[in-house]
């Protein structure tokens, strides 16, 4: 008798334990199940949506189209052309052949109204009969007003075309000058607008010289 006692008090504690089990799984999954949800539901809030473009991003794309240039195109021969006028003109030493290399090669890629305009030829004459003088007297012939009796060398030059004109170019040319006074080479900037007819420089205005 004692011993179904103890046998039926086994089985009530099992029974117990186990309802006292399912109790606390029943409470657990639905506190889990909400944890879930609420950390689901906090990503799709924090993430932006896909077919909602963030500030960030239209303001990059507004921008880089407002920076956009119109393309111009410009021929091979034109620019050939342009480089060799920029090299030339600003380029020379003070010797007699370099002088009037520069003047003949400025003659072949430029209209003559333009070599007359820049007064290239009198320009080439007043700087070998000032050379010429400084290499047997030491001294420098004043009488030429604006020529000055300094050796020049190009640097480079930034070419940009005109949107309207496709043969106009504005131009900023970086060169050296060496008075033969002073040997010294100072930097030497100048602003100009350049143009080009049948592959000629027919047009040169210079704006400034600093």
């Amino acid at each position: 008798m004692k011993k179904k006692s103890l046998i039926i008090s086994a089985l009530t504690l099992v029974l117990a334990l186990l309802a006292l089990f399912s109790f606390f799984q029943a409470r657990k999954h639905p506190v889990e199940r909400v944890t879930k949800e609420y950390i689901t539901n906090k990503e799709v809030e924090t993430e932006p949506s896909a077919s909602e473009p963030s500030s960030s991003s239209s303001s990059s794309t507004t921008l880089s189209s407002s920076s956009k240039e119109e393309k111009v195109e410009v021929s091979k021969e034109t620019q050939e052309v342009v480089s060799q006028f920029l090299e030339a003109d600003v380029t020379y030493d003070l010797t007699v052949k370099s002088l009037l290399s520069r003047s003949e090669t400025l003659s072949k890629i430029m209209t003559k109204e333009a070599y007359e305009q820049l007064k290239i030829q009198s320009t080439t004459d007043s700087l070998v009969a000032m050379t010429n003088k400084w290499l047997t007297t030491k001294q420098v012939d004043t009488s030429s007003g604006d020529v000055q009796l300094a050796s020049q060398k190009y640097h480079s030059a930034n070419v940009t075309p005109s949107a309207s004109e496709p043969h106009r170019f504005y131009v900023e040319l970086s060169y050296g000058e060496t008075p033969v006074t002073t040997n010294e080479s100072q930097s030497k900037t100048q602003l100009l607008w350049l143009s080009v007819t049948d592959n000629k420089v027919s047009d040169v205005e210079v704006i400034t010289t600093k």
